[in-house]
Protein backbone atom coordinates (compact mmCIF):
# COMPACT_ATOMS: atom_id res chain seq x y z
CA UNK A 1 0.00 0.00 0.00
CA UNK A 2 1.28 4.13 -1.13
CA UNK A 3 0.74 6.57 1.20
CA UNK A 4 0.08 9.62 -0.08
CA UNK A 5 1.94 13.03 1.21
CA UNK A 6 -0.80 15.80 0.88
CA UNK A 7 -0.07 18.68 -2.18
CA UNK A 8 1.69 21.37 -1.34
CA UNK A 9 -0.83 23.24 -3.01
CA UNK A 10 -2.87 24.22 0.24
CA UNK A 11 -3.53 27.17 1.99
CA UNK A 12 -2.81 27.01 5.99
CA UNK A 13 -5.07 28.29 8.01
CA UNK A 14 -3.61 31.27 10.10
CA UNK A 15 -4.52 34.86 12.31
CA UNK A 16 -2.69 37.82 12.70
CA UNK A 17 -2.82 40.43 14.80
CA UNK A 18 -3.13 44.31 14.54
CA UNK A 19 -2.02 46.00 17.73
CA UNK A 20 -2.23 49.82 18.54
CA UNK A 21 -0.80 51.69 20.90
CA UNK A 22 -3.02 53.81 23.39
CA UNK A 23 -3.50 56.86 20.80
CA UNK A 24 -4.16 54.47 18.12
CA UNK A 25 -2.31 56.14 15.45
CA UNK A 26 0.66 53.41 15.64
CA UNK A 27 0.57 49.73 15.23
CA UNK A 28 3.30 47.65 16.39
CA UNK A 29 5.15 45.75 13.61
CA UNK A 30 8.52 43.49 13.65
CA UNK A 31 11.47 42.68 11.52
CA UNK A 32 11.50 39.09 10.99
CA UNK A 33 15.56 37.72 11.59
CA UNK A 34 15.86 35.84 8.27
CA UNK A 35 14.59 38.86 6.41
CA UNK A 36 16.17 42.31 7.42
CA UNK A 37 13.87 45.32 6.41
CA UNK A 38 10.66 43.86 6.00
CA UNK A 39 8.48 44.06 8.61
CA UNK A 40 5.27 42.40 9.05
CA UNK A 41 2.57 41.86 11.87
CA UNK A 42 2.29 38.94 14.67
CA UNK A 43 0.85 36.27 12.62
CA UNK A 44 1.37 32.16 12.80
CA UNK A 45 -1.04 29.17 11.81
CA UNK A 46 -3.99 27.47 13.73
CA UNK A 47 -3.43 24.59 15.44
CA UNK A 48 -5.66 21.49 14.99
CA UNK A 49 -9.04 22.14 17.23
CA UNK A 50 -7.85 25.29 18.13
CA UNK A 51 -10.04 28.54 17.63
CA UNK A 52 -8.82 31.20 15.92
CA UNK A 53 -8.54 33.83 18.83
CA UNK A 54 -7.37 31.39 21.47
CA UNK A 55 -4.77 30.87 18.37
CA UNK A 56 -3.46 34.67 17.78
CA UNK A 57 -2.96 34.88 21.96
CA UNK A 58 -0.62 31.92 21.18
CA UNK A 59 1.06 32.83 19.03
CA UNK A 60 1.68 36.25 20.34
CA UNK A 61 3.11 34.50 23.16
CA UNK A 62 5.22 32.58 21.85
CA UNK A 63 6.42 34.61 19.18
CA UNK A 64 6.95 38.14 20.99
CA UNK A 65 5.73 37.17 25.14
CA UNK A 66 2.95 39.39 24.91
CA UNK A 67 0.02 37.45 27.50
CA UNK A 68 -3.68 38.32 27.44
CA UNK A 69 -2.81 41.10 30.33
CA UNK A 70 -1.00 42.89 27.70
CA UNK A 71 -3.37 43.54 25.43
CA UNK A 72 -6.95 44.59 25.30
CA UNK A 73 -9.04 42.78 22.56
CA UNK A 74 -11.12 45.43 20.26
CA UNK A 75 -12.52 43.22 17.89
CA UNK A 76 -11.63 41.09 14.82
CA UNK A 77 -11.61 41.58 10.67
CA UNK A 78 -14.98 40.32 9.46
CA UNK A 79 -13.74 38.64 6.77
CA UNK A 80 -10.79 35.51 6.05
CA UNK A 81 -7.85 37.64 4.19
CA UNK A 82 -6.27 35.04 1.82
CA UNK A 83 -2.68 35.30 0.03
CA UNK A 84 -0.80 33.64 -2.41
CA UNK A 85 3.00 33.09 -2.25
CA UNK A 86 5.51 33.27 -4.66
CA UNK A 87 6.70 30.18 -5.28
CA UNK A 88 10.08 30.36 -3.59
CA UNK A 89 8.29 30.60 -0.94
CA UNK A 90 6.23 27.61 -0.82
CA UNK A 91 6.53 24.82 1.40
CA UNK A 92 5.18 21.90 3.17
CA UNK A 93 4.44 23.68 5.63
CA UNK A 94 2.97 27.20 4.31
CA UNK A 95 1.42 25.17 1.66
CA UNK A 96 0.26 27.87 -1.20
CA UNK A 97 -0.38 30.62 0.99
CA UNK A 98 -2.20 31.64 3.67
CA UNK A 99 -6.17 32.44 4.63
CA UNK A 100 -6.07 34.63 7.57
CA UNK A 101 -8.35 35.85 10.10
CA UNK A 102 -6.90 39.35 11.90
CA UNK A 103 -7.87 40.33 15.42
CA UNK A 104 -7.40 43.69 16.96
CA UNK A 105 -5.68 44.52 20.25
CA UNK A 106 -4.99 47.81 22.10
CA UNK A 107 -1.64 47.57 23.73
CA UNK A 108 -1.92 48.21 27.83
CA UNK A 109 1.20 46.38 29.09
CA UNK A 110 4.84 47.31 29.25
CA UNK A 111 7.01 47.60 26.12
CA UNK A 112 10.12 46.77 28.55
CA UNK A 113 8.36 43.10 28.40
CA UNK A 114 9.17 43.23 24.41
CA UNK A 115 11.70 41.15 24.54
CA UNK A 116 12.70 38.94 21.60
CA UNK A 117 15.41 37.38 22.41
CA UNK A 118 13.56 35.51 25.30
CA UNK A 119 10.72 33.88 23.26
CA UNK A 120 9.45 30.29 22.51
CA UNK A 121 9.50 30.93 18.83
CA UNK A 122 12.38 33.16 18.15
CA UNK A 123 11.48 35.19 14.60
CA UNK A 124 11.68 38.43 15.03
CA UNK A 125 14.76 40.74 15.50
CA UNK A 126 13.09 43.97 16.30
CA UNK A 127 9.85 45.75 16.81
CA UNK A 128 8.90 49.04 15.47
CA UNK A 129 5.89 51.25 16.68
CA UNK A 130 4.62 52.79 13.13
CA UNK A 131 1.83 54.05 11.82
CA UNK A 132 -0.73 52.14 9.79
CA UNK A 133 -0.03 53.47 6.57
CA UNK A 134 3.82 52.52 6.80
CA UNK A 135 3.76 48.28 7.50
CA UNK A 136 2.48 48.25 3.81
CA UNK A 137 5.24 49.83 2.40
CA UNK A 138 7.91 47.91 4.61
CA UNK A 139 6.36 44.46 4.19
CA UNK A 140 6.58 41.40 1.17
CA UNK A 141 4.35 42.16 -2.09
CA UNK A 142 2.12 39.26 -0.99
CA UNK A 143 0.97 40.90 2.45
CA UNK A 144 0.44 44.58 0.98
CA UNK A 145 -3.26 44.16 -0.25
CA UNK A 146 -4.18 42.21 2.98
CA UNK A 147 -2.53 44.96 5.65
CA UNK A 148 -4.62 47.68 3.46
CA UNK A 149 -8.36 46.31 3.82
CA UNK A 150 -7.53 45.50 7.66
CA UNK A 151 -5.67 49.23 7.99
CA UNK A 152 -8.77 50.96 6.26
CA UNK A 153 -11.62 48.61 8.42
CA UNK A 154 -9.47 49.96 11.73
CA UNK A 155 -9.17 53.15 10.43
CA UNK A 156 -13.50 53.15 10.09
CA UNK A 157 -14.22 51.31 12.78
CA UNK A 158 -11.55 51.57 15.70
CA UNK A 159 -9.32 53.99 15.48
CA UNK A 160 -11.29 57.17 17.31
CA UNK A 161 -13.51 55.07 19.65
CA UNK A 162 -12.62 53.90 23.56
Amino acid sequence: MRIFEPPDDKFRASIGAFIVNKKRNAILTFERISRKGSRQLPQGGIKLYEEPLDGIYRELFEETGLEKKDIKFLGEYPEWIVYELPEKFRSKKHGRGATQKFFYFEFIGDELKLDLKNVRDEQFSEYYWVEPTDIVNKTVDFRKSGYKKIIKYFEKTFKNKD
